[in-house]
């Protein structure tokens, strides 16, 4: 054992001298011209021992982005002589476009020399000829929208060269809230070329006015190197891809529409249905009532509730509003459900008015009003008053009733009392089962900071107060609101800091009310942005009060401010 040992030792020993000791370092590229989106290969050669260390790469930072790096070491004997080499091969996007340079490295004390690239703009009359093997399409649906309206943004994928694990890099707009809606595959000739398309949506929904600048995205994938091991095909080289960057204009909302009735969509219906289709009710027994609002373009957080009904001829008990987004090939549906049981007190006709929902419509830039007509009910008597006969001529005449006299005006009083009484019960019940339902146990809410569209609006609230921009500071307070608060969005930054049981932001949204609105504004206190930030970045779901991310009951009047 001990002398196989210092054998190997030996021919170990053998090989290192055996190996020259010149050396040399080389630098190559697959391509010296490119388009700015496409990827240059770029191999480092050292021809000698690397057993530690490589050249330094950060040079390349200046021009170009290292997409990645791999090394390999590769030792070979022929005719008695060994050698030995190192490849370091790195993948690169260029930066800018121009004459770019691979600079000179420097390793063990040889150097490379520098390589000149040419980066020409991309080309996409070519490309969308078929010209190139892979290539990024990026668009957008309009050319200029207003603050909080749905953007869909674009970027297909043409590739006619077999790819696998493909994937695209996630990104961020600190000036919009970002949801992917869509992914499609399908095929498409160009050219006489047949070509397999990717398609991503993402809806996009700016938070503040000016232009908005949409950063690009890079897809990266492996070529099929046609190769098969055991079915499946080996992977080749990676390549990237980066898609176009967008800039579009904002918009403020029009200044004769208030933050509380913003509600910018294309398209807006109401529905509603009945747990009885029946037009005639009891006084006393409940029905129940329920109104969905669809929204497109629109989070279900972003549709404001619907007016209550003051009518003192019926009692009303909403329930909590159910909310709901639903992704679609025309970007974000939301939809709002509102259910409401209506008990009425008392005989004769009911008529419950019309349901309006005033919005902003996108597509012909003004104000449009979505309506369900009024509906009218007859309200009997309750079923199970008792019924006494007087006879034709006994009408005025008191009646035996085992000791109890009853006349006309007592039996009156005896209907109204039953009325009143069946009436009390069944609030009695509906406040039992709401009290139920609350005193469960309730797993807690996530934390706020892990909402994704509320963490993107608290940025946004930071960067608008840095820039002193209050107006649209407070649209996105109103917003976050509705995100934290999905079951009840407040509607008034004064409701939102009752949910929130801050007496501290209380003062300071009354002071950024009054500096927006109130004519004496100037002789007004300052508002501290500092504490508002705080205040929402710091505040937590609440164990004891439910209130937190909208586990209450919707309330009783939700269209009027607190």
């Amino acid at each position: 054992m001990s002398r196989q040992y210092n054998n190997s030792i030996l021919t170990i020993f053998l090989l290192m001298i055996a190996i020259p000791s010149w050396a040399s370092l080389t630098s190559k590229v697959d391509r010296t011209e490119i388009e700015a989106d496409e990827t240059l290969r770029l191999t480092v050669t050292y021809l000698g021992q690397a057993v530690s260390g490589e050249p330094n790469f950060g040079l390349l930072n200046r021009d170009f982005e290292i997409i990645s790096n791999n090394s390999q070491q590769q030792y070979s004997w022929v005719n008695g002589q060994t050698t030995s080499s190192t490849d370091w091969n790195l993948l690169l996007l260029p930066k800018r476009q121009g004459r770019l340079s691979i600079p000179r490295f420097s390793f063990k004390g040889d150097a490379s020399k520098a390589i000149s690239v040419l980066v020409r703009a991309v080309n996409a009359a070519n490309k969308a000829k078929g010209n190139q093997p892979v290539f990024i399409q990026t668009s957008l649906d309009k050319n200029s929208a207003y603050i909080q309206e749905q953007i869909i943004l674009t970027h297909r994928l043409h590739y006619s060269v077999p790819l696998q694990d493909i994937s695209i890099s996630e990104f961020e707009i600190p000036d919009a809230v970002i949801q992917q809606v869509s992914e499609e595959r399908y095929n498409k000739p160009i050219n006489g070329k047949n070509y397999s398309i990717i398609e991503i949506n993402f809806a996009l929904f700016p938070q503040s006015v000016g232009t908005l600048k949409i950063p690009s995205q890079r897809f990266t994938a492996f070529e099929s190197s046609g190769s098969q091991f055991g079915g499946f095909f080996a992977r080749g080289n990676r390549l990237a891809r980066l898609t176009k960057e967008k800039t579009i204009d904002i918009m403020p909302r029009p200044t004769h529409i208030s933050a509380s009735q913003w509600m910018p969509s294309s398209q807006i219906k109401l529905e509603q249905s009945w747990s009885d289709n029946s037009s005639t009710l009891t006084a006393g027994e409940p029905i129940t009532r329920t109104i969905k609002i669809s929204a497109l373009g629109l989070t279900a957080a972003q549709i404001q509730p619907l007016p209550s009904i003051n009518n003192p001829q019926l009692k009303l008990y909403p329930d909590q509003a159910a909310l709901e987004d639903k992704k679609t090939n025309r970007g974000i549906l939301g939809i709002r459900s509102e259910s409401v049981a209506i008990v009425p007190n008392q005989e004769g006709q009911l008529t419950l008015p019309s349901v309006e929902v005033k919005w902003w419509d996108t597509v012909n830039n003004r104000m449009q009003t979505s309506r369900l007509p009024e509906k009218t009910f007859t309200v009997q008597a309750a079923k199970n008053t008792p019924q006494i006969s007087y006879g034709n001529n006994l009408a005025d005449q008191p009646v035996n009733t085992g000791g109890i006299q009853l006349n006309e005006s007592s039996f009156s009083q005896l209907t109204n009392w039953s009325l009143a009484l069946n009436a009390l019960l069944i609030a009695i019940v509906a406040g039992l089962l709401y009290w139920r339902r609350n005193t469960q146990p309730k797993p807690i809410a996530e934390e706020i900071n892990q909402l994704p569209n509320a963490k993107q609006l608290l940025n946004q609230i930071a960067k608008l107060a840095a820039e002193n921009k209050l107006a649209a500071m407070r649209d996105s307070i109103v917003l976050w609101g509705a995100e934290v608060f999905p079951k009840q969005p407040p509607r008034s930054l004064n409701q939102l800091a009752d949910l929130m049981a801050n007496s501290e932001l209380k003062q300071q949204f009354d002071l950024l009310d009054q500096s927006l609105f109130k004519a004496d504004s100037k002789n007004a206190l300052e508002v501290d942005s500092t504490i508002i930030i705080k205040g929402l970045k710091g505040f937590k779901p609440s164990k004891n009060t439910g209130k937190s991310h909208g586990t209450d009951l919707k309330p009783l009047y939700p269209n009027q401010d607190q």
